[in-house]
């Protein structure tokens, strides 16, 4: 069928010209469609700049003309944790629970026990955490949600640290901040945590880690080093501390000291063995290097780079 001008006739049978009666329909509809797609794409720009306000001014304006409101609603939940808020948090993460799909309310339960903790409203937090434990696929996943909820249930109990689910969260953030490299935002926020809990390995490791992808070595190594004082088994700080002593110091026998303890608090970690042959060669102890690399072939069969090293070496002798 041909499609009418815009003079003649409408096809609905209205007696109207096509341009005054079904095409301006069409048209505002098209509009309306390309502004909310414009606005919502503004509002997910701002949220990802953490313009918070900004983000949830435009979110509500096209939350009545969305097919997806669940989406609408979680991101709003989401910039009043951005602010701290998080009373309006929890709010929110009710309002999606009640029309996100099923795939989504184990995700949203979580958030919303985090909120209500946040907000200190432990007994309503606990009750979420229970939710998500219904809901829970995975064992692992399960294990992570029991914990978090025996934290709550001990806040309640009047056992627990109640700063818990606060540095919980800033330290999500600070992933994120690391995540977009944004170092110096995530080295404020852990500097922060340091305060809240002097104990916390964890504060300390991701510190190190900060302070490496900022050139400031020689903190990295000081907070790598706080967090194995405090956690003697934390593989990881002592793997980044053999990579800054054998890279960025050249200090090839505390490097291999770090990798060996690395690789024996954790015998299967691939990237241990096989740095633990790099530093061998450094210091010219062939025979080791090569110990180190079939060790790391028995673990990583396919690692073609860790034979060419060895064929490499082999050839040299």
């Amino acid at each position: 069928m041909t499609q009418a001008g815009r003079n003649d006739p409408c096809p609905c049978g209205s007696g109207l010209k096509y341009k005054k009666c079904c095409l301006a329909k069409n048209t505002r509809y098209e509009i309306g469609i390309d502004e909310t797609s414009s606005v919502r794409a503004k509002a997910f720009k701002d949220m990802s700049e953490e313009k918070w306000f900004s983000a949830i001014g435009h979110f509500k304006e096209i939350l009545p003309q969305v097919n997806d409101p669940h989406t609408i609603l979680e991101a709003i939940a989401s910039c009043y944790d951005g602010l701290e808020d998080y009373l309006a948090a929890a709010e929110y993460y009710e309002k999606t629970l009640a029309v996100c799909p099923e795939s989504r309310r184990f995700d949203t339960y979580y958030r919303l026990g985090i909120s209500r903790a946040c907000a200190d409203r432990m007994e309503k937090a606990s009750d979420a955490f229970r939710k998500c434990l219904e809901l829970s696929p995975e064992n692992q996943t399960r294990e992570h949600v029991r914990r978090v909820l025996h934290q709550a249930e001990e806040i309640v109990a009047g056992n627990g640290n109640t700063g818990f689910f606060r540095v919980h969260v800033q330290l999500q953030r600070a992933f994120s901040d690391m995540e977009a490299d944004r170092y110096e935002a995530a080295r404020g926020r852990l500097e922060q945590l340091v305060a809240i809990e002097p104990e916390n390995s964890a504060i300390f490791y991701n510190l190190g880690v900060v302070y490496t992808f900022l050139g400031r070595e020689d903190e990295a190594i000081a907070h790598f080093r706080k967090a194995v004082e405090l956690s003697p088994d934390y593989v990881q700080a002592y793997y980044n501390l053999g990579q800054i002593y054998l890279i960025k110091k050249r200090d090839f026998s505390r490097a291999l000291n770090c990798f060996e303890r690395a690789a024996t608090i954790r015998p299967d970690y691939v990237g241990a063995h096989h740095q633990r042959g790099v530093a061998y060669e450094m210091v010219g102890d062939k025979q080791k290097a090569i110990a180190c690399w079939e060790r790391t072939l028995e673990l990583d069969p396919e690692n073609k780079q860790v034979r060419d090293n060895i064929e490499r070496l082999r050839g040299s002798a």
